[in-house]
């Protein structure tokens, strides 16, 4: 079964947005992937 999303917006400063493109280039996944990721990694459990 396909996990329920949901769309947000994200305001950067031009400079992180390069850089969140830059690093999701890096490592072969999605912005979307990427703060994904960063959330799980960093998320109080």
């Amino acid at each position: 079964m396909a996990e329920e999303k949901k769309r947000v917006l994200l305001t950067l400063s031009l400079d992180k947005a390069e850089e969140l493109e830059t690093i999701s280039k890096e490592m072969g996944i999605s912005k979307s992937a990427l703060v994904s990721l960063w959330i799980a990694e960093n998320s109080r459990k």
